[in-house]
């Protein structure tokens, strides 16, 4: 995994992550280690150490009216788990369904899918080394417009989000994220063989995800990705480039101040599918959207140091 931001001295990450609390303070001279303040103060408040593993999956062959995760799913969400078992980090699960129904019924089936997500995990994983949150959002927020049975069916999906952490051990001012804060997770799916060019339908669908963030503020993670084909090299170079379009075009979109923006680029690892078909290689050229909602770091005090 590529980071767009500068690497991390060992030296830097021992002595900003200890400052972590609710009024964080990073020195100038741990600033200037870390690169971008805003983004790695930011992370720093949510004891996330800047240089992190983070892994996304998603559930995405709900039958209709169902909340039961099928094999398919469980295989995506087993590589996941795989990469984690040893880390410590925040999950977040977010759910989701197609417009057939009601909206409260809607809302309460997308957490039962995402609270099939977490039930799954935890039989899995042991539990106590991660802080988790559900967020649900019924058909509220939909990754295809229209109600064909296509639409409908890419509706039905549940993400998961890892990101690695620092522990209460290791870190005591260490707290759980606050659980009324909102995470939306988007996806661009739509990138031609060896191209970043972004395609209409991607397009509406990250305008409907600017749409969401009107008066808020927090970070905006874009995580790129691509298929196979093509050395590990290249499409590293490939999946940023992909991800730099969606952070240019939702700058057009949104107020860029509003928010703390942070590129990654994961080339070929941590494919939606291990299959290696056409259907599954266009799968894999994509990009995902994180957003997590957080009041933006104050570096006035820092400027005057």
């Amino acid at each position: 995994m590529r980071n767009r931001f500068s690497a991390l001295v060992t030296i830097a990450v021992t002595l900003a992550v200890s400052a972590c609390s609710t009024d964080t303070y990073v020195s100038k001279e741990n600033i200037d280690k870390f690169g971008d303040p805003l983004v790695e103060k930011f992370l720093i408040r949510e004891c996330i150490v800047p240089e992190r593993d983070i892994r996304i999956a998603m559930a995405s062959h709900f039958d209709f009216d169902k909340a039961e995760l099928n094999e398919q799913d469980k295989q995506s969400i087993d590589h996941l788990i795989s990469g984690i078992r040893k880390l410590h980090g925040q999950i977040s699960i977010v759910g989701h369904t197609d417009y057939q129904g009601s909206d409260d019924y809607n809302i309460k089936l997308s957490l039962r899918r995402a609270e099939a997500v977490k039930a799954y995990m935890q039989s899995q994983l042991d539990a106590s080394r991660y802080d988790w949150e559900v967020k649900y959002y019924g058909e509220s927020k939909p990754l295809v417009e229209g109600q064909s049975k296509q639409a409908n069916a890419e509706n039905r999906r549940a993400y998961v989000v890892f990101e690695q952490t620092q522990t209460q051990q290791e870190n005591e001012f260490c707290a759980p994220p606050e659980p009324k804060r909102k995470v939306f997770v988007a996806m661009t799916s739509h990138f031609d063989f060896d191209k970043a060019e972004l395609k209409q339908v991607d397009e509406a669908s990250l305008d409907e995800f600017a749409s969401q963030l009107s008066g808020l503020n927090g970070r905006v993670l874009i995580a790129g990705h691509t298929d196979y084909q093509g050395s590990i090299s290249y499409n590293e170079k490939l999946a940023e480039q992909r991800a730099e379009s969606v952070l240019q075009y939702l700058q057009t979109k949104l107020d860029p101040n509003q928010f703390v923006w942070e590129v990654k680029s994961f080339g070929e690892l941590n494919p939606v599918t291990q299959e290696q078909d056409l259907d599954a290689n266009a799968l894999n050229r994509r990009a995902f959207i994180v957003f997590k909602e957080g009041d933006l770091p104050d570096l006035s005090s820092e400027s005057n140091e």
